[in-house]
């Protein structure tokens, strides 16, 4: 069996798991709105709140890490905040287009040495139970890279067993 859930919920089935217990929020904001044709499909943005923006073809959208300032401000506000840093970079008009925000507070594990050191392998105490997910140790941060990492690596200690 291949156990690919949150390290929450990992630690509360595996008896005596050790699982990162810290966590970091990401926040994304969704504009709805046809981009700008020449404006690249992703963008780093530095010096701003506004840390990654992706044109698709109806809306533009904003992710931003290790957002836990973040997370109490009002959603308009933010909304507002966000745009108006969109706006400047993809030369749009100031006006607040229809939006969303997303905020997930536990979307990554805190990337600290003593979180680092809780990362379990894949293979566990039990010969037929293997973890998989960006929290495991993959030798990547918590990433999508990580997450397929793990469950490649998962999946062949499970054939070979």
């Amino acid at each position: 069996m291949i156990l690919a859930v949150p390290p929450v919920v990992a630690a509360a089935l595996v008896p005596g798991l050790e699982t990162p217990s810290e966590f970091r929020a990401i926040v994304n904001a969704h504009f709805r709105l046809a981009p700008p044709a020449e404006l690249a499909p992703m963008i780093g943005i530095v010096n701003g709140t506004v840390e990654w923006l992706f044109a698709f073809p109806d809306r533009l959208s904003v992710t931003i890490s290790a957002a836990d300032r973040l997370l109490e401000v009002p959603r308009e506000v933010l909304a507002d905040k966000l745009w108006q840093e969109v706006a400047a970079v993809a030369g749009l008009p100031m006006t607040l287009p229809p939006w969303q925000i997303v905020r997930e507070r536990r979307a990554t594990f805190a990337a600290t040495p003593g979180e680092n050191a809780k990362r379990p392998a894949a293979p566990t105490a039990w010969r037929n139970l293997w973890l998989a997910g960006d929290w495991t140790r993959t030798g990547l941060p918590a990433t999508i890279e990580g997450a397929i990492r793990s469950g490649n690596l998962a999946a062949d200690l499970a054939v070979r067993s």
